[in-house]
């Protein structure tokens, strides 16, 4: 029996992404047991930017519910993580999470590959933003594969099922979780799925998720994208060189730059006035 893990991003119960997540499961064609769990019944607190975490042998400082996450994800056999859309983005809290990667960097190697599928909802198309680029980062900035991912329309709760063609889609995502992976859809990067483009030279486009690049060419009055060698950021030694190497190096320079800086940083410190609320 497999055990999947469901992430909710959403305070709402019964809402959209729960009800996908749920469909998605039984979709699936291995018998399963899910578990879950609503993001903000959490205490995520967010990152100090100490680096304390950066130190072998040490955890994140902050002591809140982090670590019970990330030992729910490691017994999982498969993780389906749903968010929906607000203000053109994910739910702030799965920005919280994304932010706290440098503290789970160090469990990269009890996350990579394992399985996950990513479920958006927003109320209206064409109001999705930069939701699912925003969650599949989240996600393969851990080592979650990404097996499938796709943004479903709903803004009432229960109305996302509705949907002609969301039933379909949604027992894709459940079917892909323990089987095949899709490959990237018209208009995304090749590498994270991303469609978000930076484009800083005339004819070429760079994807600032994992700077991927491409070429544009126009051939025959059209456009034709030509890719590069995959993005430099998400693989497994990528990331393990900038969590575990580069990171932490500068974290000791920090040490051994400290007075010199310092005196940069006390330029500055009795400027302005700070503002707190009364009670």
């Amino acid at each position: 029996m497999k055990k999947i893990l469901g992430i909710i991003s959403s305070r709402r119960k019964i809402a959209n992404g729960e009800i996908l997540l749920k469909e998605a499961c039984s979709a699936g064609e291995e018998d399963y047991q899910l578990e879950l769990i609503r993001l903000p019944d959490l205490k995520l607190e967010p990152c100090k930017g100490c680096y304390s975490c950066l130190i072998p042998g040490k955890l994140c400082p902050l002591g809140d519910d982090l670590y019970y996450l990330a030992d729910k994800i490691k017994a999982a056999d498969g993780v389906i993580i749903s968010s929906p859309c607000y203000v053109l983005g994910p739910a702030a809290i799965t920005k919280l999470l994304s932010d706290r990667t440098i503290a789970l960097a160090r469990l990269l190697d009890d996350f990579w590959g394992k399985p996950c599928v990513i479920i958006g909802t927003a109320g209206i198309k064409e109001w999705e933003g930069y939701t699912m680029s925003a969650l599949m980062m989240m996600a393969r900035s851990i080592g979650l594969d990404v097996k499938d991912a796709h943004m479903f329309i709903g803004a009432l709760p229960g109305e996302a099922v509705e949907i002609e063609g969301a039933l379909p889609r949604i027992r894709q995502l459940g079917k892909a979780l323990f089987g095949e992976k899709r490959g990237a859809e018209n208009g995304q990067c090749p590498t994270c799925w991303s469609d978000l483009w930076k484009f800083p030279k005339p004819n070429m486009a760079v994807c600032p998720i994992c700077g991927q690049e491409a070429s544009l060419i126009i051939n025959d009055s059209s456009l034709v994208w030509e890719y590069g060698p995959s993005g430099p950021r998400l693989g497994y030694e990528q990331l393990k060189k900038h969590f575990q190497e580069w990171l932490p190096e500068k974290a000791q320079e920090y040490g051994l730059r400290r007075k010199e800086l310092e005196l940069v940083r006390n330029k500055y410190k009795n400027q302005g006035q700070w503002l707190t609320p009364r009670t």
